[in-house]
């Protein structure tokens, strides 16, 4: 963000989280294992999708993993906005693209893709109720 020209940046422009990395290494390691195995007559390869940077969709077809958490900090999310002025549009809200949703820092202020204030209230409800010290 701080390289930024004007403020502005694309996801795109940001580098692979350490997330990504480590899905697409156990990707890399399984494909070399079965590489490793290819002259055995019956090799054991172990199933992509437990654990090796696959899921499977709702069809059955394998689909890439590409991470198994959020893509950045809550903080750094809660900073991107996008510069729609006058609808929030899927092909055109930076946002929408990167499923998110917009913040207060966005530029259109009411757009549906908008975070509910009632929704922060809650989230902060939720978050204190677990930071007592009984």
């Amino acid at each position: 963000m701080f390289c930024a020209k004007k403020g502005q940046i694309e996801s795109g422009q940001l580098p692979p989280c350490e997330d990504s990395l480590m899905q697409h290494t156990l990707r890399a390691k399984l494909s070399g294992g079965i590489w490793r195995r290819s002259l055995q007559n019956l090799p054991d390869v172990p199933a992509p999708s437990a654990g090796h940077g696959w899921e499977l969709d709702d069809g059955g077809s394998l689909k890439i993993r590409w991470m198994a958490g959020l893509p950045a900090p809550d903080v750094v999310l809660n900073l991107i906005s996008c510069t729609c002025r006058r609808t929030c549009r899927p092909s055109d809200c930076s946002c929408i693209l990167n499923g998110l949703k917009c913040t207060v820092v966005c530029k259109l202020q009411g757009c549906s893709n908008l975070v509910q204030d009632d929704a922060i209230v809650a989230q902060d409800a939720n978050d204190s109720d677990g930071d007592s010290d009984d």
